[in-house]
């Protein structure tokens, strides 16, 4: 009866795996952080500010999170599995996940982010602050409308100021005249 529940154990574990290996993989962006010191409360104020980002936090078991890295660059990086550890998994916006994230760690002294992964690649703490410090997709969308824009209102600025010079010197010629009447 014993060797019957440590193969539902072992099974049960399994499936959480390859759960949160589903997770990493449709995971545009991936922090492992470490929690430590933060209550209750901010993380699950933290949990519903990320839901709204299309990103979700998970507090994950280092073994498991071990092992369901396999096969990733973080697999290597065995000191991020020592803390405990808690995931962000963005699957839209890595910006405002990160920067969510950023704002929430500050809050905390002790809580730190170990590692990530952005589009598979290895990504380190001080790389994913660079990240949070990024504009937002809407503000790079608003620049890049703005420097497409800019060449059309410069000439349709050069277009109008042609026909107003023309009557501004028309208006200088008609001034001359009337004063030599």
């Amino acid at each position: 009866m014993a060797t019957t529940e440590v193969r539902k154990s072992i099974l049960k574990k399994q499936k959480i795996v390859e759960e949160v290996q589903d997770k990493i993989n449709k995971a545009k962006l991936m922090v492992v952080f470490d929690f430590t010191g933060v209550d209750a409360n901010s993380m699950a104020d933290f949990r519903k500010a990320i839901k709204r980002k299309d990103a979700e936090i998970k507090v994950i078991k280092n073994t498991i999170l071990y092992r369901a890295c396999t096969g990733t660059p973080l697999y290597d990086k065995i000191e991020i599995f020592r803390e405990p550890s808690a995931v962000v998994f963005a699957y839209e916006d890595v910006v405002e996940a990160a920067k969510a994230l950023k704002e929430f760690l500050k809050e905390s002294e002790s809580a730190k982010v170990k590692a990530g992964l952005l589009e598979g690649e290895y990504v380190t703490a001080e790389e994913l602050d660079k990240l949070a410090s990024l504009p937002s997709r809407e503000e790079l969308l608003a620049q890049l409308f703005a420097t497409m824009q800019a060449p059309i209102t410069n000439f349709v600025r050069v277009l109008n100021a042609v026909p107003q010079k023309a009557v501004m010197v028309l208006n200088a010629i008609k001034e001359q005249k009337e004063k030599e009447q």
